[in-house]
């Protein structure tokens, strides 16, 4: 914990760290707390919760009264994945919800939040290990969390992509209902961009506060939120167009370079989740009002 002296000097929000002493810190712990091979087990927990996640979210999206409206959300998630992947993805989708029996959808969607929410307890506990604590709460608790944390982040998703794909058709039927005109139309498919932005760094940093078992005080944006959703995009689209021009999966794989392909994606998201607790945790570590490692309750 920093000193009294150390803490009139300190502050702000990197916790009084510069960006090069931060980013020999994170150097250091992304390493001591091994985020490329907990990256690889998140990959795996992911792959398996995918395709369960998808289907509670396509039967979310089906509340709302517009038609194919999943559909056209894999046609925009293009740019972002391979081409190969996405059309596993819609291929997967597509069976899973035709598949289930009227009599079965409900119990289908339990176990598909009770599937998915296991990747959420994957990240519970490497988020637990860079801000070196030991889970305490008991497995209710914790799945439970997990369970809500599922919930929460398809809502969050579920209105990301209803603002990305009707974005100016909403813009437009608010500037004719009130009157605002042709600038507030503009104004607003101009907005609309960072909004959604700022919704997915609101749900990442929901998941920095409630998934490791320390005491926190809430903050609507965190620095590890916002690299995380940063680095997801950035590194999504460059990963999409390697593949799609250069990659030769399916040539040296066979017919699972698909799958390859989209547990790459998968492991390049956990890392980047994970890189994003380490750089919370270390600036609540260095923060004057923060905690030192492996505490889980501030003074």
């Amino acid at each position: 914990m920093a000193t009294q002296t150390e803490a009139q000097s300190r502050g702000g929000f990197l916790g009084g760290l510069s960006l090069i002493e931060l980013g020999k810190r994170i150097w250091h712990e992304v390493q001591d707390d091994n985020c490329l091979g907990q990256g690889a087990q998140l990959a795996f927990y992911l792959i398996f919760a995918a395709f369960p996640f998808l289907l509670f979210l396509a039967t979310l999206l089906g509340y709302i009264p517009i038609p194919n409206l999943m559909d056209r959300i894999i046609e925009y998630l293009t740019v972002l994945l391979p081409g190969d992947a996405i059309n596993l993805v819609r291929d997967n989708v597509r069976q899973l919800v035709t598949d289930q029996k009227s009599g079965l959808l409900s119990l289908g969607i339990i176990a598909a939040v009770w599937t998915s929410s296991s990747a959420f307890v994957a990240i519970m506990d490497s988020l637990n290990r860079a801000y070196g604590v030991q889970e305490g709460r008991p497995f209710w608790k914790v799945r439970g969390i997990a369970m809500l944390m599922t919930l929460g982040i398809s809502a969050f998703i579920a209105v990301s992509m209803v603002l990305l794909i009707f974005g100016p058709q909403l813009g437009g039927w608010v500037a004719s209902s009130v009157g605002l005109g042709a600038a507030f139309e503009t104004a607003w498919n101009i907005l609309r961009w960072p909004v959604i932005v700022l919704l997915l760094i609101l749900a990442m940093a929901l998941i920095y506060y409630f998934a490791p078992d320390v005491e926190q005080k809430w903050k609507w944006i965190t620095p590890g939120s916002v690299f995380a959703v940063i680095v997801t995009i950035a590194a999504s689209l460059g990963f999409s167009f390697y593949v799609n021009n250069f990659g030769s999966y399916n040539k040296t794989y066979g017919s699972i370079g698909t799958v390859i392909v989209l547990l790459t994606w998968l492991y390049l998201v956990g890392v980047v989740i994970l890189v994003g607790g380490e750089i919370n945790s270390e600036i609540e570590h260095a923060s004057p009002e923060g905690k030192d490692p492996g505490e889980k309750e501030g003074a």
